[in-house]
């Protein structure tokens, strides 16, 4: 806990992400926080006697920040059911166009969730679809208001969290940020064709049957230049995933504290790090959300989108930043 608080002071402190999740003797890969990606994320072991559709989860999202669009699209493997949406938020119109699913068994019950595999879901004349391309995504979605490709550029070094889960194996999750991405497409017959900071969120485990967290992911500049992007988490895998970017180097931070009005998720957020390295205000814009109950699962979750400014403590100092990106209320029982 000591150290959690105390941050870690450089990028390079952080050990390298193990060969695979399974360490042998049906135990996970050490709980703790890694620099890079685990290569073999085989999670055969532990899915046995129903855990592979009751317990096992595995998600993709990405988002794209820009001073003029914002979008945040996610594909996940929830075992018994999968889910996904899309949202493309235009700052200039106030204006949010979204399309989402939920489908009993979207994926096989041999699909292996890897950021370095394709993900496909459809309904009906509405398609998902990510692929690993080159040193990054391809990413898009086809429906009848909107029409999206991404295309993310992988150019900053990742973080790996792995936690252990109440009742469960563990869970576990990659995340990249300060990326770079090209958004094109078009939105109700209006072109869309624009560059962004982007976010890249792989996560793959057994979450507790009960999760709950906030979570922010932005992208952003320093006054003095530097890129800078934010991935930071509370109640849940015990802050592990905290992280700062500067210019692609990342460095863990201490735990979060969200201090906003549940009943009034437009008002501005308040978030900091304890370590005192990020201290920012976000001000949302425009939000998405989901309540679902399907049987015995049920999910609360809300991302509202918008801008952020503040200080962020890097090597060259304190540094006044600003820039764009989400922040999410979720709860789930699954």
């Amino acid at each position: 806990l000591a150290g959690l608080r105390a941050g870690v002071s450089a990028h390079q402190a952080l050990p390298a992400a193990p060969a695979a999740l399974h360490a042998g003797n049906g135990r996970a890969a050490a709980n703790g926080r890694y620099l890079g990606a685990i290569e073999n994320l085989s999670t055969a072991v532990w899915d046995g006697r129903g855990r592979r559709r009751l317990q096992r989860k595995g998600w993709l999202y990405f988002g794209a920040f820009s001073e003029r669009t914002m979008v945040g699209y996610a594909v996940a493997d929830a075992g018994l059911i999968a889910n996904a949406f899309v949202y493309v938020y235009d700052r200039q119109s106030d204006t949010l166009v979204e399309e989402a699913v939920t489908r009993p068994m979207g994926f096989a019950a041999g699909f292996a969730p890897d950021w370095r595999q394709p993900w496909h879901l459809s309904a009906g004349d509405r398609q998902w679809s990510v692929q690993r391309s080159g040193d990054g995504w391809h990413v898009s979605f086809q429906g009848r208001r909107l029409q999206l490709a991404l295309t993310i550029h992988d150019g900053s070094e990742g973080l790996t969290a792995v936690c252990a889960s109440p009742g469960r194996p563990f869970h576990h999750t990659y995340k990249l940020a300060g990326l770079r991405a090209d958004i094109s497409g078009s939105v109700d017959g209006k072109a869309l064709q624009t560059e962004a900071g982007a976010s890249v969120d792989f996560s793959l485990g057994y979450p507790p049957r009960e999760t709950q967290w906030n979570w922010l992911s932005v992208d952003g500049h320093c006054a003095n230049g530097e890129h800078i992007a934010i991935n930071g988490v509370a109640h849940f895998l015990n802050g592990f995933e905290n992280a700062l970017w500067c210019d692609g180097k990342v460095t863990p931070l201490s735990q979060m504290a969200f201090d906003y009005d549940p009943a009034q998720l437009m008002q501005p957020w308040q978030i900091r790090s304890l370590d005192g390295r990020v201290n920012i205000v976000f001000t949302p814009e425009a939000r998405r959300g989901e309540h679902r109950h399907v049987g015995l699962l049920a999910s609360r979750f809300t991302q509202p989108c918008g801008r952020f400014e503040g200080t962020v403590q890097t090597a060259q100092g304190p540094q006044s930043v600003q820039g764009y990106g989400v922040v999410e209320e979720h709860w789930a029982r699954w």
